[in-house]
């Protein structure tokens, strides 16, 4: 086991600096490195959606919110994802391409939207949502019909809305009541603002692309909440990046509220097509500083980037979504911001369907889930009901290798010496535990790993009593020490290679010793690790503890629990309460 460790964490530490001298390369050439990244699948939607909200409770459940689904048609309908699956809710009114705006009592406001199918016209409703009950009440409404519409909750309790679609626009506020009330015009219509809070009562309307006919907007003219509009130079030159859907301002803050630091994070675009980030900080406009530009091509093709910045606080990193010209890829960009200036590194994978049009969402641990939406291959006829998981925190050795990237273009000639040491060691310690595992594999009478496999009709032998209780004992002995069953997506075949033997005779001495099958004997340490999880940390969500114990997904977790437990995990974790 001990030396197992050591070999994962010189594993771990020569990809991180493979990856460095990659960075280093690629800084030379002011390149942004490209890294892939494997999405994991949760369970679809019932409901497939687009245009609609997705947000996290307090209780810790991942729910979206209206949209439209199939025909373009708006759907008055929620769900939550609890215990691996989608639990249909219905809403009071259509909220497609509404506002949606969580607030700091844990209820959740929606208000305006599409009136009819086709993204036609818009609305007045407003209802709350109560996580806690699962129930949706409808209470108000608007100023004035809206759609395209971005919202607020302000320190002082105010929530400040502003933004239309094919209808005027200003900026109105709701203090607790039935109604929305407009207290200031706007200097300049816009579609979809972003709002950015400065003060416990005041807050910033920057454009976001469009004005409230679709064209583009004036994005250099500011408006605020209190106090007269102003004009930032920057952003005649560099002009937001159109977003039909604004994020939270805390979803792209990498300021701290409670400190009155207030800043935050949004993409621009210049006339040549060239993305870049800026920054606000009270009322200040400024480029953020990247080592590198953000990268519009690369060697699958041309990049298009198209959602807002979305930041990770607890991390410093920030990060946006894109794909490849051809929507062959789908690319997130990391931006470490901690850094100045900060480093960049670019994940892609294959293109999920449906997957372009949706803004990504911050999950409790880190990672990042998109939920529904569309694209070339899926229209606002037919949208995506997948939902996706971007595991960026397992993957944080590659903003680790940005740091060394940038340490080795200063000091690469003793560091490749110390690399070169590295590589060395690990070399050694490999053979040394290969030298091992053949020692072992020579006790058993049995063919390696090189010897082709019995085929199912064969009518040779298999191991003999003696020889198959010696396997068994490897088998479990690379189960309790090496933890080889923590492994996603482990095969029979995985289990051969670590043992230097054939998968028939894998399978046939687990099934004589034990009567299970392969899957069933992995799985029953999988469920005894998750219930060590789960009393240690009871307040894991369930999707942490099936992936740390080597499940795909929280399905995969809940039907091997009721196979050893008869219970689901959240009823197995109640009858330990007491214990």
């Amino acid at each position: 086991m001990y030396a197992t460790q050591k070999l994962r964490a010189l594993i771990a530490l020569t990809a991180m600096l493979t990856v460095g001298l990659q960075v280093w390369a690629d800084g030379g050439r002011g390149e942004c490195p490209l890294v892939e990244i494997v999405p994991e699948r949760l369970p679809d939607l019932n409901i497939p959606r687009y245009s609609h909200y997705a947000f996290y409770s307090p209780q810790g459940e991942l729910t979206v919110v209206g949209g439209h689904t199939r025909g373009f048609v708006p759907t008055a309908t929620a769900e939550y994802l609890k215990d691996g699956q989608w639990h249909v809710l219905p809403m009071v009114y259509n909220h497609d391409s509404g506002v949606c705006v969580p607030l700091r009592s844990g209820k959740v406001l929606l208000a305006g939207g599409y009136e009819k199918n086709l993204g036609v016209g818009q609305t007045l409703e407003v209802e709350m949502y109560d996580p806690e009950s699962h129930a949706f009440s409808g209470f108000g409404c608007l100023d004035k019909k809206r759609t395209h519409v971005s919202g607020v909750e302000l320190k002082n309790g105010q929530v400040v809305i502003s933004g239309n679609w094919y209808n005027d626009d200003d900026i109105a506020v709701w203090q607790g009541g039935m109604y929305f009330e407009t207290v200031k015009p706007a200097s300049v219509p816009r579609s979809a603002p972003y709002l950015f809070p400065v003060a416990d009562d005041d807050v910033l309307v920057v454009s976001g692309g469009h004005d409230n006919y679709g064209k583009p907007a004036e994005a250099a003219i500011v408006d605020r909440l209190k106090g007269d509009a102003f004009r930032v130079p920057l952003l005649e030159e560099w002009h937001p990046m159109l977003i039909h859907r604004q994020p939270w301002p805390d979803a792209c803050m990498v300021g701290d509220a409670a400190k009155d630091d207030y800043a935050y994070l949004f993409p621009v675009v210049n006339d040549s097509g060239q993305v870049a980030i800026v920054q606000v900080r009270d009322t200040l406009f400024s480029l953020f500083p990247t080592t590198c530009p953000i990268p519009m091509k690369n060697e699958f093709g041309g990049v298009k980037w198209y959602s807002q910045v979305v930041t990770d606080r607890e991390r410093q990193r920030a990060y946006m979504r894109g794909e490849n010209d051809d929507e062959t890829k789908d690319y997130l960009l990391v931006i470490d911001y901690a850094q100045h200036p900060a480093t960049m590194v670019c994940y892609y994978s294959d293109h999920r369907r449906g997957m372009s049009g949706t803004p990504p969402l911050l999950m409790p641990d880190g990672n990042l889930v998109v939920t529904g939406g569309m694209d070339a291959q899926s229209t606002n006829f037919d949208p995506s009901g997948e939902v996706w998981i971007y595991p960026v925190v397992s993957a944080e050795s590659a903003h680790e290798a940005c740091a060394v990237g940038t340490f080795w273009r200063h000091y690469w000639l003793p560091l490749a010496a110390v690399g070169l040491f590295i590589l060395l060691i690990y070399a050694f310690v490999f053979l040394r535990h290969r030298r091992r595992q053949l020692a072992s594999a020579a006790q058993l009478d049995v063919p390696s790993a090189g010897v082709s496999e019995p085929s199912a009709d064969s009518t040779e032998p298999l191991l003999d009593a003696e020889s198959n209780k010696l396997l068994v004992q490897r088998l479990i002995r690379i189960m309790e020490d090496d933890s080889i069953f923590l492994r996603s997506g482990l095969k029979l075949t995985d289990i051969a290679v670590a043992l230097d033997t054939n998968s028939r005779y894998i399978s046939e001495s687990i099934k004589q010793s034990t009567g299970m099958s392969v899957s069933q004997f992995v799985n029953k340490y999988r469920v005894a690790y998750a219930q060590q999880l789960m009393l240690s940390d009871p307040d894991k969500k369930l999707h942490a503890v099936a992936t740390e114990s080597g499940f795909a997904n929280d399905k995969a977790l809940v039907r091997a629990f009721r196979d050893f437990t008869s219970m689901t995990p959240t009823e197995w974790k109640a009858s330990q309460s007491g214990k």
